[in-house]
């Protein structure tokens, strides 16, 4: 892949975090705090639809891409089961359409169930055809189809602004739906040439066995990282109030850089193994690469520290915790992004199971911490909770890959992920207290880090200098003496 490719791919995330700054502020004005809490309720059971629903055979299309030959077929075989499951538990759930809705949102309300399926069928839908753009390194188009939906969220939210309208949660969860919309619609256009011969291809029963035998342990690691994610929501919404939800909403959405760190890295890393792995490369260049993650990830950290207090001038004054609620929070897509590199000895061996019980790990420990945390602490206690959880997920799930896959560096990972969290909870419990201390102390560890990982640094710098070059840019050079006789 080259570099334009990735220019292409990394686009969409930066942009889409961009705008995500812009929305989430503009929600936490308009909106009343447990509505705030409604829509995060939404969104995690979006995720937990398209989760299981695709009884992972998202992740099989990924893996399968280069080696199938009727690539249509593949698309049918991957999308159809989960589809047809969807539809399914859709129907069955249409009695209880009434107490769904009251154990989610607290109100029993009809519409916002309906507008809840609307949101996961849309979901579902696009996940498959972003796979089709992702595949083909279609990387503007991609990154395009995530960015025009947070423009046309970020103009309906400009107008339910307006005195005029009504500012209640369906306003809110149809604002959400539509921007789904748009992104089914594009991803649909972008792809027509590709998902269009699916439906007359031919698919065996055994091809659609062996798709499953790959991706069904991954319905339940997808299930278990899903519990993971959500516990803290889920415990926030039953142990809580939705005002401490909303908190804790607010500062996820804020750790957003962490996020789009994990989108571009996810992207680009999974098809990039795999493609190595079809080729016979030498997969030692792992371990060089899980060092230059290491440092990025201790560098946006440090970084959300150090402007951490901007949140203050953004956002409502009731939400004031969430400058120190953030730093946790980051701790989850900057860890799971890291265990994406040093986990890939599970994929590569195909041994789904193990990211299965990786997961059931962390997810113990999360559930365990937020029953004893969130009852007292509120929000505050689930980010904790959280914090803890991703990194025993990050230890699992590295330790897993070593033992099936080959041995590699490790304590160096440890030491520095463990010291992140720690500095991060201590921010939160004792930053009220003392918040000038605190800046200092996020601003001195940058210099450090930039120090502590310069061999990293100037590796990626050459990588980068190289790709340049071989692209064709044009390049600064480095002048030499000016001998003139």
């Amino acid at each position: 892949m080259n570099i334009k490719t990735v220019m292409a791919f990394a686009f969409g995330p930066i942009a889409t975090a961009g705008l995500g700054l812009l929305t989430v502020p503009v929600i936490a004005w308009i909106f009343h705090p447990a509505d705030v809490g409604r829509l995060n309720m939404v969104q995690i059971s979006v995720s937990f639809g398209v989760l299981l629903f695709n009884l992972g055979l998202d992740r099989a299309y990924i893996r399968e891409y280069h080696e199938w030959g009727d690539r249509g077929a593949l698309l049918k075989a991957c999308f159809a089961p989960g589809f047809a499951l969807l539809l399914l538990v859709v129907a069955i759930t249409l009695p209880y359409d009434r107490r769904i809705s009251m154990w989610l949102f607290g109100v029993e309300n009809v519409g916002y169930y309906w507008i809840l399926v609307a949101c996961l069928i849309a979901s579902f839908v696009s996940r498959f055809l972003s796979l089709i753009l992702r595949m083909q390194d279609r990387g503007l188009a991609f990154s395009m189809s995530q960015v025009l939906p947070k423009i046309i969220l970020l103009l309906i939210l400009g107008g339910l602004a307006l005195s005029a309208f009504s500012r209640s949660f369906v306003e809110l969860e149809v604002a959400y739906f539509v921007s789904l919309l748009s992104v089914l619609f594009i991803y649909t256009w972008n792809t027509r040439r590709e998902w269009n011969p699916a439906f007359a291809a031919g698919v065996s029963q055994a091809q659609v066995r062996g798709l499953l035998s790959y991706g069904v342990p991954l319905i339940f690691a997808g299930i278990a990282y899903w519990g993971l994610d959500a516990t803290s929501s889920v415990a926030l919404r039953s142990l809580s109030t939705l005002s401490e939800l909303a908190v804790y909403s607010v500062s996820v959405s804020f750790a957003g850089v962490g996020v789009v760190f994990q989108t571009i890295f996810t992207m680009l890393w999974a098809p990039l193994v795999y493609k190595w792995v079809a080729h016979g490369v030498d997969m030692r260049r792992v371990d060089l690469i899980a060092q230059q993650a290491l440092a990025v990830v201790c560098a946006l950290w440090i970084l959300c520290g150090v402007f951490s207090w901007v949140a203050d001038f953004i956002l409502p004054a009731r939400y004031l915790q969430v400058k120190y609620f953030m730093l946790c929070c980051i701790g989850q897509p900057l860890l799971y992004t890291l265990s994406e590199v040093t986990c890939v000895g599970i994929g590569i061996t195909r041994k789904s199971m193990l990211s299965l019980w990786s997961t059931v790990a962390a997810l113990i420990v999360n559930v365990a911490m937020s029953v004893w945390l969130v009852p007292g602490h509120g929000a505050a206690g689930a980010v904790i909770a959280n914090a803890v959880a991703f990194l025993v997920f990050f230890v699992a799930r590295t330790e897993a890959s070593a033992y099936v896959w080959r041995p590699f560096p490790r304590a160096r990972l440890y030491v520095v992920v463990a010291a992140a969290v720690g500095l991060s909870i201590a921010t939160l419990i004792f930053g009220p207290v003392s918040p000038v201390h605190f800046n200092v102390v996020w601003l001195a560890m940058l210099p450090i880090v930039l120090w502590h990982f310069r061999t990293e640094w100037l590796g990626m710098y050459r990588s980068l200098r190289s790709a340049v070059r071989s692209e064709g840019w044009p390049v600064l050079a480095r002048r030499g003496p000016d001998v003139r006789s």
